[in-house]
């Protein structure tokens, strides 16, 4: 065999691994879309397990709508304070009194997230009647892992030790 058929045959090789792999990877993608409940976006699970009825589910709907501007408004001032804090890189003597406090403002947009979600779901538990508020309790982990999620790489994981165990 010629160095010219070696390399034909190698690249052809290499042409087809690369289309294999590239129709796995999308067939997964496609069937993990397709693979999700129908209907279990955060606010009808909610509605769904808590058994909300009309009143409350309009009451609950405000609630979301409300949540969400003030989420949105969060995440906004965070994203902005991440480019401020990366923009301080851009200098060979960047002002470490300046990313010290931008680090502290990003982490009060952190602390004023979790605190908006907990006020959420605290006004949550207030719109249940009494038997719903059973339903709410058996509930809460699910919907606070269906909030939050697990983390990037982590799925099906268990979380790490503790430091020193």
């Amino acid at each position: 065999m010629n160095k010219s058929n070696f390399l034909t045959i190698c690249v052809l090789l290499l042409f087809l691994l690369n289309a294999c792999t590239l129709f796995i990877v999308f067939r997964n993608h496609h069937q993990n879309r397709n693979d999700r409940p129908r209907g279990m976006e955060p606010g009808n699970y909610i509605v769904e397990q808590l058994k909300l009825d009309a009143a409350q589910q309009q009451q609950f709907g405000e609630m979301r709508r409300q949540h969400h501007e003030l989420a949105m408004h969060i995440q906004h001032e965070e994203e902005r304070l991440h480019d401020l804090y990366f923009s301080l890189l851009k200098t060979d003597n960047p002002d470490m009194n300046k990313v010290d406090s931008v680090a502290t403002l990003i982490g009060v947009q952190r602390k004023a997230q979790a605190t908006a979600a907990f006020d959420h779901f605290r006004q949550l538990r207030a719109l249940c009647h009494d038997d719903q508020k059973k339903l709410y309790d058996a509930t809460i982990d699910e919907i606070a892992r269906r909030v939050t999620g697990p983390p990037p790489g982590r799925e099906g994981h268990p979380p790490p030790p503790p430091p020193g165990e």
